[in-house]
């Protein structure tokens, strides 16, 4: 898995494993087989494709939308969209 800490203007789809601290403007999706750990913040949507892995420390100021994939939220969410009930996102407190 790559860290990354940079500034993207605009919306992405990961091509990597990622543990992100940087800022996304626009909505990063996470595609089927990937992994994404997000310390850092995106201005619009996540999306977590099926097979997707993904936890959420930072805060995402638009739609967290899980369809399909292990998503645990320990951050922010403005809003959550379970698109699969057989895989609902998991919300854990810091302890």
């Amino acid at each position: 898995m790559d860290d990354l800490n940079v500034s993207i203007d605009g919306s992405i789809i990961l091509d990597r494993d990622v543990r992100f601290y940087g800022s996304v403007t626009g909505t990063l999706t996470v595609p089927p087989g990937r992994r994404f750990e997000l310390h850092g913040s995106i201005g619009k949507d996540l999306v977590i494709e099926k097979g997707a892995a993904a936890i959420v420390a930072g805060i995402v100021h638009g739609t967290l939308i899980n369809k399909g994939g292990d998503v645990v939220l320990t951050g922010v969410a403005k809003n959550l969209e379970d698109r699969d009930p057989a895989k609902p996102i998991k919300r854990k407190a810091l302890t």
